[in-house]
């Protein structure tokens, strides 16, 4: 080499090593960053997705709830017309019981005269 060339080779030669060595560290702060943001993005993932079983959940017990608060209408409705109904048929036996009544006992009288 030539006197005055190899300072200059050895400043070039040490800022390629520098500039490798900076690229290396870029490259290390690059992988870390990558990672920390993955891991952080499947902790926001696993966040989303627990809020969102929880709010499912609620969904799901109150459509629960006011299915069985229905039904217990609807049942008590039900019952309520059976009572009716119920009610309804008594009276009208009662209306008839003496008739009844008097019919059963000419049969039996009348049963009893013929033998």
């Amino acid at each position: 080499m030539i006197g005055g060339d190899e300072p200059m080779f050895v400043e070039e030669l040490t800022k390629i090593r520098d500039s490798e060595a900076k690229a290396d560290e870029i490259l290390k702060k690059a992988k870390l960053d990558a990672k920390q943001s993955l891991e952080a993005a499947r902790s926001e993932a696993v966040k989303l997705t627990d809020e969102a079983r929880a709010k499912g959940k609620s969904i799901y017990d109150a459509l629960v709830a006011e299915g069985e608060a229905e039904a217990d209408r609807q049942y008590e409705t039900f019952l309520e017309k059976t009572r009716d109904d119920c009610r309804v048929m008594k009276e009208s036996a009662k209306k008839r019981e003496d008739k009844v009544i008097d019919y059963i006992a000419e049969r039996i009288v009348g049963a009893s005269v013929d033998h």
